[in-house]
């Protein structure tokens, strides 16, 4: 990167596709990390009194943390997740969106770093709400910009490749944490420290880059621009004499075109930009309030995040309880928590492989408009409920497998379908905001307090005794079912979505486009 001395600023290594990989290896480690903390290994167990009891192991054993207190350990994360994700939605307006993912980040590996010293739960607790802090900028922020560089018919593939790194990433996280986590000289602290060293490149990094802008947010599509040329995106140019300047071609014809001019204007871009940073906390709170009230016009995305609640709230109950599900219902044939880790990693790779990318490929294949892609969520959402019910109601470890992995797989193919649907159901500038409004919902009605829940129906089926395969199995089958409620929602919003134009919101400006939806919204400076 360098700097002509006028203003302009070069990132030599941008392209739509790096930026891609980038995004991709950040959501990795971002979600290895969810899967660290659900992995058997690390969070191990509280041990007990009661007849057939395991011995205390990982951070429960070492901290005395029941079921129920490890299921609200992840509701902290989510909770962080809730508190950051509209700060950072609404800081894009203000701040580089790129730039606050750096922040973001960054937040988050000091957070991972203090869960690996903390002293007892209550710190490792509020490690945790900052950890989900951290990554709030990257889930309100990572998805847009993809959106905005992927090319013309290829954006739920590049979509699905984004979103492929979540089971990627969790599944990678179980068996990391199996391996880490059960090392003897090692355990459950390394494993966060460990993480948290493998994200302080990524930071810097994106640190010391020139900032990216996003379509539709106020700082960016006022102060700078990206030109194109054949090997993609290459040059950021802020300040005089680009199409994102601050000021207009008759400020600038009349205040010369000397290098003494370019200096002016860009002294009157940063003081209005210092105003613009510069609002009341009330001012911008009421400006949050008016933008999130313009979400809830948009009836498609309100009731597509209905179903995402649905679904995530299933999702959210098997990410934290999954292998020690597993280990608890099959300990004969697993034997240990390391060899459940990594057994149900493995499915999760195969599952979420394979499901994310026949849901972007499905819908890019049927065309990428709002009705195809919920089409898509609701008819996976249905089968997925149906071969799960049967791998859970399953005694034999072999059919449980098989019926999982096509499980899962089906329920993974919701993933990039669903999400596009956000993106595309609301104009360019509010889609920052629909992200994180998103997360919030998702998180808060869903997978925040289902895992507690779980923890707690388990602990009410044991009735104080010892836990039973068959107590996790009711439990499965029963939180199962809202992967069959996700459906029936996605499935009548499709229908909805049908009867109008079927296409996508947004446009070239604000709210362009035909019907409801309106037209396909355009790539940021063209495509690759």
């Amino acid at each position: 990167m360098a700097s002509d001395g006028l203003g302009r600023v070069e990132a030599a290594w941008f392209t739509p596709s790096r930026l891609l990989l980038l995004f991709c290896l950040m959501s990795l480690l971002i979600y290895l990390d969810r899967g660290t903390m659900s992995s058997a290994a690390v969070s191990g167990n509280p041990g007990g009194d009661a007849p057939g009891s395991p011995p205390p192991s990982g951070l429960q054993g070492e901290f005395g943390i029941s079921y129920y207190q490890y299921g609200w350990l992840q509701a902290a994360f989510m909770i962080g997740l809730l508190c950051g994700s509209p700060v950072f939605s609404a800081l894009a307006k203000r701040a580089n969106p790129f730039r606050l993912i750096a922040v973001g980040l960054g937040t988050w590996t000091v957070a991972t770093m203090a869960c690996a010293t903390s002293p007892n739960y209550s710190c490792l607790f509020l490690a945790r709400t900052f950890v989900g802090v951290g990554e709030a900028s990257f889930c309100a922020l990572a998805a847009p910009f993809i959106d905005d560089f992927a090319p013309r018919g290829k954006k739920a593939t590049w979509l699905a490749c984004f979103y492929l790194c979540i089971p990627l990433g969790v599944a990678l996280g179980f068996m990391y944490g199996g391996v880490v986590g059960g090392a003897p000289r090692m355990g459950w602290r390394w494993a966060f420290a460990l993480e948290s060293a493998a994200m302080l490149p990524v930071v810097m990094f994106c640190v010391s880059s020139a900032p990216i802008p996003m379509r539709g947010v106020s700082v960016a599509s006022s102060s700078s621009h990206v030109s194109s040329d054949d090997a993609g995106f290459g040059t950021m140019t802020n300040g005089a004499g680009g199409e994102g300047s601050c000021e207009s071609d008759a400020e600038s014809d009349a205040a010369g075109d000397g290098y003494g001019s370019d200096r002016r204007l860009r002294e009157r871009s940063r003081r209005r930009n210092r105003r613009r940073l510069g609002i009341s906390s009330e001012t911008a709170a009421r400006e949050f309030l008016r933008d999130a009230a313009e979400l809830t016009r948009h009836p498609i995305y309100v009731a597509t995040v209905v179903g995402y609640v649905a679904y995530t709230a299933v999702i959210g109950v098997y990410a934290v309880w999954g292998p020690k599900a597993a280990y608890a219902v099959f300990s004969t044939d697993l034997r240990t928590p390391s060899t459940a880790d990594l057994v149900l990693g493995l499915v999760t790779v195969v599952a979420g492989a394979g499901g994310t990318a026949i849901g972007g490929v499905a819908v890019d294949r049927l065309g990428d408009s709002v009705g195809n892609a919920l089409a898509v969520c609701a008819v996976s959402g249905a089968a997925g409920f149906i071969l799960l019910e049967v791998a859970f109601a399953s005694t034999s470890f072999p059919v449980f497998l098989a019926f999982f992995l096509l499980g899962e797989t089906a329920a993974f193919v919701t993933q990039a379908p669903i999400n596009a649907v956000v993106l595309w159901s609301v104009p360019p500038g509010t889609r920052p905001l629909a992200c994180s409004m998103t997360t919030v919902a998702i998180h808060a009605l869903g997978d925040v307090p289902t895992p507690p829940l779980f923890g707690a129906t388990l602990q009410a089926l044991a009735g104080g005794g010892a836990l039973k395969p068959e107590h996790w199995r009711i439990a499965l089958c029963a939180f199962t079912a809202g992967l069959l409620v996700s459906a029936g929602v996605l499935a009548r919003t499709a229908m909805r979505a049908g009867r109008g134009a079927g296409g996508r919101e947004g446009g070239d400006g604000e709210e362009g486009g035909d019907g409801e939806e309106g037209g396909s919204a355009p790539l940021l400076g063209g495509s690759e």
